[in-house]
């Protein structure tokens, strides 16, 4: 694992702060008109202020809440400074006119301080603990054993191996077991031979059943992600007709921008943001933090070529993973893959999704009834995590 606090390059310029993009985008529509209507084309943008009254017999509660903290976890701020930024809390609410996707940041929670050494150091003993405890009882460790698999056998790679999924998701739906337990420790040649052996699965439902032809990778880790068992492993679907749900959406979406603009859905989103500098290219593949994310620190890589060939891809993929582990302190996270179909019937890019489901050890979930039937409330700043991400790239 790499130092929590490995200090930030300086020769990364920081560009900003999410509650400062409306100043942003007037900046845009002045210097650089085409990339202003394409951010318009695809984004809404509605800014206001959120106000307030805290009575004095709450302001040293709030002080202990909200007051800025160094790493020590001693508060820098005095009670009035704290107080007066929480009277006004600015409001940036972001919204996608093609997909339907919107998010809600405020000042107050986007300007809150990460996790302190302290906090990350006691989380990361909790982890390991976890991780010693669960290898006992664990049948991942022993996968030929204690695993099923698949009709046409298991795939095995390097450092993992296949299994059928037990309780399926879909009718092909497997499993991409990592020969090592703890699912946070690989590195770049491990993390592209689990993308090989989930290729590979691929291949082999296709040529089992050519009607399934809809890839798709999805890899939550630890229980806050969704994982019922710690062992790191990714699951792996094949599905036939359309794809899944999600998925489908974009396709529509694409085919619907291109009618009524005649230019690249995607090409465009990734135009969009990196006029906010919002973005880090590594060759052909662009990484962007997401203005509209599903949760906290989304960030979105698009890769032309498959991330189980492309050495770039696979490069990417496992830095970006790294910078939230080793950076950020992210344990818990989803990451997905979704493509072009296995026949080249329908041509798309790769596109790969990241997310910060939260500590692990936290009782409180991330995902309430807003980001289920309202938009999306997030507290990370994307312009904080695209500072990290370009620092560490």
């Amino acid at each position: 694992m790499m130092d929590f606090n490995r200090r930030i390059n300086l020769e990364v310029p920081f560009l900003g702060f999410i509650i400062n993009l409306e100043e942003e985008i007037k900046n845009l529509k002045i210097n650089d008109e085409q990339s202003y209507k394409i951010l318009n084309q695809i984004y809404g943008f509605y800014f206001g202020v959120g106000t307030l009254k805290i009575p004095k017999s709450f302001e040293s509660k709030i002080l202990e809440c909200f007051g800025h903290r160094n790493e020590q976890g001693e508060i820098t701020e005095t009670t009035h400074q704290v107080v007066e930024r929480i009277k006004n809390q600015q409001i940036v609410k972001t919204y996608n006119k093609w997909t339907g996707e919107g998010a809600l940041f405020n000042s107050l929670r986007t300007s809150r301080p990460g996790m302190n050494r302290q906090n990350m150091e006691k989380e990361k003993k909790q982890l390991d603990k976890l991780l010693d405890e669960s290898i006992g009882d664990c049948d991942f460790c022993q996968p030929d054993k204690y695993t099923p698999e698949d009709v046409f056998g298991r795939v095995v790679g390097d450092h993992s191996i296949t299994a059928s999924n037990i309780a399926k998701y879909d009718v092909w739906s497997g499993l991409v077991i990592f020969k090592k337990h703890n699912p946070l420790d690989f590195n770049l040649t491990e993390v592209s031979d689990y993308l090989r052996t989930a290729f590979s699965w691929f291949m082999e439902v296709y040529q089992e059943n050519h009607h399934y032809k809809f890839p798709f990778l999805v890899w939550n880790c630890l229980n806050k992600a969704g994982a019922s068992q710690v062992h790191g492993h990714a699951q792996v679907l094949m599905t036939q007709n359309i794809p899944y749900a999600k998925i489908q959406g974009l396709r529509l979406v694409r085919e619907k921008y291109k009618e009524s603009t005649h230019c690249d859905y995607l090409k465009d989103l990734i135009q969009a943001h990196r006029s906010l500098g919002l973005t880090h290219s590594m060759g052909e593949i662009d990484l962007f933090t997401s203005i509209t994310p599903t949760k906290e620190k989304e960030v979105i890589i698009i890769s032309p070529e498959s991330p189980s060939e492309s050495k770039e891809a696979k490069k990417m993929i496992y830095k970006t993973l790294r910078c939230f582990i080793d950076i950020m302190g992210v344990w818990s996270f989803n990451f997905s893959i979704s493509g072009p179909t296995m026949d080249g019937a329908y041509e798309s890019p790769y596109i790969m999704h990241l997310v910060d489901r939260g500590s692990p050890f936290k009782p409180t979930t991330d995902i309430g009834g807003m980001e289920l039937y309202g938009s999306v409330v997030v507290g990370d700043d994307p312009y904080k995590v695209i500072e990290q991400l370009k620092s560490y790239l």
